[in-house]
C-alpha cells in the first residue's frame, strides 16, 4: 500500500460549486469575518466601539482634564489612530479567525510596529500555548497574514509639539523592581520624573486593588507628579494566562503617555527593560524564541522611533537598565534604596483568588522568582517585602526552574531561560544559611555542585554591569558608575559568605 502523503490540491481559481456540500467555493478573502472598530475623540479622552458577531464592546479612556484640554486637536486625532490600532490589532489572534478589521480612523504610525511585534512573538505564542494552535507556528502566522486591517482615508494632519527638556522624564510605573530602580536613579541624576500608573485590566484580578493602596502609601510623602489612569481598553486583551494583546501592553502605555509628555515637556519615557529580557533560545523547529520581545533592547529602540514619530522627534523612549540583570537590580535596590522600595514592592499580577487579600499571591512563578532573588540578596521577603508565607516549601517546587523541569505557568519563567540566575540565587541563599526545604533539596542536587564550580563566573554575569548602548549617552557613565559602586559592595559581601562556607 502506498503510504506516501498526497499533496493537497489548491482550491480552484473559478467560483465552481463544491460538489461535497453544494456550496459555492469562496476565495479566502471572501470568507473574512468583519470586525468594525469605530473610534472617536471625546471631551475627556477617547472612545472605541467594537461591533462584530464574536465581540461587541463600548469602551472609553479618560484623561485628567488639565492634560487633555492642553493637547492640540490634530494631535488627539493622530493619537486616536494609534490607540485604536494598538488595542485591537491582536483581535484576529484572539478571535481565531480570518478577520477583517474595519477602522474609521486613519492609517497609524504604530501599524508596522504592531505587526513586527506579533511576528516576533509567534514562536513564544506557540510555545506558551503548548502547541494547542497547531504543530508549528504556521497556523498563527496564517492568521496574521490572512487577516487584514482596512483604514479610513488618512488625513494629512500636522501635529505640534513643544520643545522638550531631557531632565523631564515620564515613567510608566508598575511598582515592580525595574520601575523602582528607574525612578530612584532618575532622582539621583537630578531629573524630574512624572509617574503614571495605568490601571489595567479593570475587569480581571486584584492587581489594581493592591496597587492603589501602595500608591497612597508610597506617594503620601512625595512631591513628584503622579497620575493614576484607569484603562478600560486593557480588557480587550486575552484573559487569564493568555498572551494575545499583552505583547503590545508596554507600547500601549507609551502611546497613552504622550499627552502627559506634551503637558510636562518630557524628553524621555523610561522603561524598565533590563538585560535579562534579551535572552532567547531556539525551539525544535529552529525558530528563535524571545519570550517577551517588547521588553528587549532592540524593541526599546524600535518603540522610541514610534514615540519620535508621534511627537515631532521630541520624545524618546529608553531604559537605564540594559546593563544589569534581575539579581543585580535587587542588589542595587537593597544597597541604595531599601526603605523606599521593599515595603511597596509588587511584581505579582494577582490574577487568581490567592491574590485577593495579599499583594503577593504566593502561587505563581513570578512570586517564586522574586522570593528567591530577595532571599539571595539578604532581603527578608516576609518581613521586608510583604510576602505572607515562605515560598521555599515542597509544594512550590513546580514554580522554580532548578528542579529538573521548567516552571509552570505562562510567564517569563516558563521558558526556563533564567536557570543559571535562579541556580545562583539558590546557591547564595544556602550560603546565607537558609535551610528551607527547597534550598536543602537544591543543595543535594548536581546543579548545586555545578553552580559552585561556576560561582565566580555566574557572580560576574548576574551581579556585573555590562556594556550597552541604549541608555542615553549623557547619563550612561554616571548610571553605570552608580550601579558598579553598589554591586561592588553587594558582591564583596557574597564572596565573604562563600569564603566562610568553604
Amino acid at each position: 500500500m502506498n503510504t506516501a502523503k498526497k499533496k493537497k490540491k489548491k482550491p480552484p481559481d473559478d467560483l465552481q460549486k463544491n460538489h461535497t456540500n453544494g456550496h459555492k467555493w469562496r476565495q479566502w478573502h471572501e470568507r473574512e469575518v468583519p470586525v468594525q472598530i469605530k473610534s472617536t475623540v471625546q471631551n475627556n479622552g477617547v472612545r472605541i466601539i467594537i461591533t462584530s458577531k464574536q465581540l461587541n464592546q463600548d469602551l472609553s479612556l479618560n484623561y485628567p482634564e488639565t492634560i487633555w484640554k492642553r493637547f492640540p486637536k490634530n494631535n488627539k486625532h493622530v493619537l486616536l489612530d494609534n490607540i485604536a490600532c494598538i488595542f485591537t490589532a491582536h483581535l484576529p489572534l484572539l478571535l481565531k479567525g480570518n478577520i477583517r478589521l474595519e477602522y474609521n480612523t486613519g492609517y497609524p504610525h504604530s501599524f508596522l510596529w504592531a505587526n513586527q511585534s506579533f511576528v516576533r512573538h509567534l514562536p513564544a505564542y506557540w510555545y506558551l500555548y503548548n502547541r494547542q494552535r497547531g504543530k508549528s507556528v504556521s497556523p498563527l502566522l496564517k492568521t496574521i497574514l490572512n487577516s487584514r486591517s482596512v483604514f479610513a482615508a488618512t488625513k494629512d494632519l500636522h501635529i505640534t509639539f513643544p520643545e522638550t527638556l531631557d531632565e523631564n522624564v515620564l515613567i510608566p510605573f508598575t511598582f515592580g523592581k525595574d520601575s523602582f530602580l528607574s525612578y530612584h536613579i532618575a532622582k539621583d541624576l537630578g531629573l524630574k520624573p512624572t509617574l503614571i500608573w495605568f490601571n489595567d485590566p479593570l475587569d480581571e484580578g486584584y492587581e489594581g486593588k493592591h496597587k492603589k493602596k501602595l500608591f497612597d502609601l508610597f506617594f503620601r510623602k512625595s512631591t513628584d507628579r503622579i497620575y493614576v489612569i484607569d484603562n478600560p481598553l486593557g480588557s480587550l486583551r486575552e484573559k487569564g494566562e493568555g498572551s494575545f494583546g499583552w505583547e503590545l501592553a508596554i507600547t500601549s502605555w507609551i502611546v497613552l503617555s504622550i499627552p502627559f509628555a506634551f503637558a510636562h515637556k518630557s524628553g524621555y519615557i523610561l522603561l524598565g527593560n533590563e538585560k535579562s529580557t534579551n535572552a532567547f533560545f531556539y525551539d525544535d523547529d529552529g525558530y528563535r524564541v524571545v519570550p517577551d520581545y517588547e521588553q528587549c533592547g532592540q524593541a526599546t529602540e524600535e518603540i522610541s522611533l514610534l514615540t519620535q514619530a508621534l511627537t515631532e522627534g521630541e520624545v524618546f523612549t529608553t531604559t537605564f537598565l540594559q546593563g544589569v540583570h534581575d539579581l543585580g537590580i535587587i542588589g542595587i535596590l537593597k544597597d541604595r534604596y531599601f526603605d523606599n522600595t521593599f515595603p511597596y514592592l509588587m511584581s505579582c499580577w494577582s490574577e487568581s483568588e490567592e491574590g485577593k487579600d495579599k499583594r503577593w499571591c504566593g502561587d505563581c512563578s513570578k512570586c517564586a522568582r522574586l522570593f528567591i532573588y530577595l532571599v539571595a540578596n539578604g532581603v527578608d521577603p516576609i518581613k521586608d517585602a510583604g510576602f505572607t508565607s515562605n515560598m521555599l516549601t515542597k509544594s512550590n517546587m513546580h514554580l522554580f526552574n532548578v528542579f529538573g523541569k521548567k516552571a509552570t505557568g505562562t510567564g517569563w519563567d516558563a521558558f526556563g531561560l533564567n536557570l543559571d540566575e535562579q541556580s545562583l540565587a539558590f546557591y547564595i541563599a544556602y550560603l546565607r544559611g537558609n535551610r528551607s526545604h527547597l534550598v536543602n533539596l537544591f543543595h543535594d542536587s548536581a546543579l548545586f555542585r555545578s553552580t559552585k564550580s561556576r560561582f565566580h563566573s555566574l557572580l560576574e554575569e548576574y551581579y556585573g554591569v555590562h556594556d550597552e548602548t541604549i541608555t542615553p549617552v549623557q547619563w550612561r557613565k554616571k548610571i553605570h558608575r552608580m550601579f558598579k559602586e553598589s554591586l561592588k559592595r553587594v558582591t564583596k559581601e557574597i564572596i565573604q559568605l562563600s569564603s566562610r562556607n568553604n
